[in-house]
């Protein structure tokens, strides 16, 4: 009997352990820019670095423009460039629809803050996606008035 407890000890103990020695999980991650009162200039490009929980893991990475009711357009033309470990730029030029065809906008959100996501970068490894700069696109537009944050989310797969 005595020989029994002790055996379920053990067995008990090593379970614990091997337990202990589980993965943490691995958690999306966001970056955010605020963009200045007087509005965001052609010339200035936004840099993020993408925060990974797991160098095996791969990841989708996503543009999310935060606006409010004085934007003027209906959309909103990007240039975003994916940088891997390497120096490879891989650009993507990205056209968000803020509002419908009607003016309604499009995005979720409350208060006066609508948003909108566009994926840049999907099934990404950390060394495909070292670093995403992002850069204002709009025709006729030196300086863009009416968003007040663009960001990333790193989301694993």
């Amino acid at each position: 009997m005595a020989q029994a407890v002790a055996m379920t000890i053990v067995i008990a103990a090593a379970m614990l352990v091997m337990g202990s020695c589980d993965r943490k999980p691995v958690m999306a991650h966001s970056a955010f820019i605020h963009l200045p009162n007087g509005g965001w200039q052609r010339t200035m490009p936004l840099s993020f670095r993408p925060a990974y929980d797991d160098s095996a893991a791969r990841y989708d990475v996503t543009l999310t423009v935060r606006h409010d009711n004085s934007y003027r357009y209906s959309n909103l033309s990007l240039v975003v460039d994916v940088i891997a470990a390497d120096s490879t730029v891989s650009r993507k030029r990205v056209n968000m629809a803020l509002a419908d065809g009607y003016g309604n906008w499009t995005g979720g959100g409350f208060g006066t803050l609508y948003q909108v996501t566009e994926p840049v970068a999907l099934g990404v490894s950390p060394v495909d996606a070292r670093s995403v700069v992002v850069w204002q696109a709009m025709n006729g537009c030196d300086t863009l008035r009416g968003l007040a944050d663009v960001g990333i989310i790193t989301k694993p797969l």
